[in-house]
């Protein structure tokens, strides 16, 4: 069916009360709107296993498409003792972990079910519509690679070349990477970022002190933010 509204919504990084005010202003609506979760549900935020749950519990809808970032790779890896805790827990890890623990104690799946939501987690999405090309995906491509030679740590990693070279037709939404850091980007009335390749980019920063969470309809332009 067709979409009345096509919404992605950019890294949330455990804060839960920012995810909660931004999505009740969007007043998503299931049976009209398709969304897609460009990752990074955890880490360095106070409420990382909320927002965790609350994308895994989400992802159950045909209409939600929550896809895999960085960050949930690295507790992947971590779980499955892979050398990784060194760069991970200073990253955020160490909040997540705890956390976890917390949940494993209540549940005893929750890690489980934890690792299993996000290794079925997909690396990107593509939607065609009216006759042009969307690709989600958390951190973007490496240019002048076919899509299916993209890495997943391109995918998951990439950073300036992707925004200074990409060049392609289609529109690519991607997080990972807060615009705040970008030269000359004020730190108060952040919204997402379009540059003039194609690109938006709708990490706002959730994490940082006068950060949001950012939603997009990608068919009007329409932006929602967290108070």
């Amino acid at each position: 069916m067709p979409y009345k509204r096509i919404l992605v919504i950019g890294d949330m990084h455990g804060n839960f009360d920012r995810l909660l005010s931004v999505f009740r202003k969007v007043r998503f609506n299931n049976a009209e709107d398709f969304l897609i979760l460009l990752g990074d549900y955890v880490d360095r935020g106070p409420e990382n296993m909320r927002c965790l749950r609350w994308a895994m519990e989400m992802s159950e809808k045909e209409n939600v498409v929550a896809l895999r970032g960085n960050h949930e790779e690295m507790l992947l890896a971590y779980y499955l003792a892979e050398n990784i805790a060194e760069f991970w827990l200073p990253n955020g890890g160490n909040k997540t972990i705890r956390e976890l623990e917390e949940w494993q104690k209540k549940e005893p799946d929750a890690l489980k079910r934890v690792l299993t939501f996000i290794a079925k987690r997909p690396y990107y999405h593509k939607m065609t519509i009216n006759g042009e090309e969307f690709i989600f995906c958390h951190a973007g491509i490496r240019p002048g690679l076919p899509f299916d030679e993209q890495t997943t740590e391109d995918l998951l990693w990439i950073r300036e070349e992707f925004y200074n070279h990409y060049d392609g037709k289609a529109k690519f939404f991607v997080g990972h990477t807060p615009i705040q850091y970008f030269s000359g980007m004020s730190t108060l009335n952040v919204k997402p970022l379009k540059l003039s390749n194609n690109i938006t980019l709708m990490d706002t920063g959730s994490f940082l002190p006068n950060g949001h969470i950012s939603c997009m309809d990608v068919l009007s332009g329409q932006v929602w933010q967290s108070d």
